[in-house]
């Protein structure tokens, strides 16, 4: 990933930033990722409005940005959702209580996501696999986004939590240009609960990102999420350890837990060349558990050996 922030004054409180990435998924073609104005109310409030990530995740903000993290990359089974982004608008509000600082945000959007890449690998591959899918692109929108998430920042820790729900439509088109549609009738079709967070101790801290998501179909469909991660910090060099899990259970239904599930192990060392530029090396174990009667173990087990610099001007 190559990517190119800018961010402009346009008056004393109020500045447009800009956010250019070319990814090797695809083909290193630049998209403008993020674009969106900041104005600094008071020394309390800050309103953003444009095109953002959906907070979601504890690395959200950073996500695309490898120096922020220890990893090569965020656990792709955690960091996963087929929309992170939207176009809307975020109010924030910064206090201190004690030895606490605080940030409250609320956020409202829409997101329309037209020939989604992760809805089409599903249905290319895990649908064909269940029901011979003959799906070849899928559209997903996201809209009335709408939620709030607080951070807390300590002397040893930082945590952020977060609550967003949003009604949900997907357009599938198959071989022969017939498209089905897919959405709720009643409203909202899907919560999202999380909390993040890192806490040090000593030369160590532990990373950690806990997601539950949950739909408002006949099934009780719901993904559960987590990831913990630890950091050993000596001089420049930081090795590491994290396991992240995801499952898809139905609580509804006579079969609740045979569908998709897997794990990703990992371990690796992070080398600080500097203050702006790391080199990294690591190791996953990926292990589908997904049912093999009903198909849902169509991902399949893999180790990965990586290595990658990141830096940051």
């Amino acid at each position: 990933v190559l990517g190119l922030q800018v961010t402009a004054d346009i008056a004393s409180e109020l500045k447009v930033t800009g956010q250019l990435l070319a990814k090797g998924t695809d083909e290193f073609e630049p998209e403008l990722d993020w674009y969106y104005l900041t104005y600094k109310a008071s020394d309390d409030w800050t309103l953003m409005a444009g095109r953002r990530s959906i907070p979601m995740y504890y690395y959200s903000e950073f996500s695309e940005v490898g120096y922020a993290y220890p990893w090569i990359r965020p656990p792709s089974n955690l960091y996963w959702w087929q929309v992170t982004q939207f176009d809307g608008f975020h109010a924030s509000y910064d206090f201190s209580t004690e030895d606490f600082s605080n940030t409250v945000t609320a956020f409202y959007g829409n997101e329309y996501s037209n020939d989604n890449k992760e809805m089409l690998y599903y249905a290319e591959i895990g649908n064909r696999q269940l029901n011979n899918s003959t799906i070849v692109r899928v559209d997903e929108y996201w809209t009335d986004i709408a939620g709030f998430n607080v951070n807390v920042v300590g002397d040893m820790f930082d945590v952020r939590m977060v609550y967003f729900q949003n009604d949900r439509k997907r357009i599938d088109t198959n071989v022969d240009g017939e498209t089905a549609v897919r959405e709720s009738a009643s409203g909202f079709s899907q919560q999202f609960f999380g909390i993040g967070g890192t806490v040090n101790i000593d030369a160590f801290t532990v990373i950690y990102d806990v997601n539950y998501v949950a739909y408002d179909d006949d099934v009780g469909t719901v993904f559960p999420t987590y990831l913990i991660s630890t950091v050993y910090n000596i001089d420049q060099f930081q090795p590491y350890l994290s396991y992240s899990k995801a499952d898809h259970w139905q609580t509804k239904s006579d079969n609740e837990k045979d569908y998709e599930e897997h794990y990703m192990a990992s371990i690796g060392l992070r080398y600080n060349l500097s203050s702006k530029a790391s080199a990294k090396i690591q190791f996953d174990h990926f292990e589908d558990e997904g049912d093999k009667a009903t198909g849902w173990d169509y991902h399949g087990n893999s180790q990965t050996v990586s290595a990658a610099v990141d830096f940051i001007f």
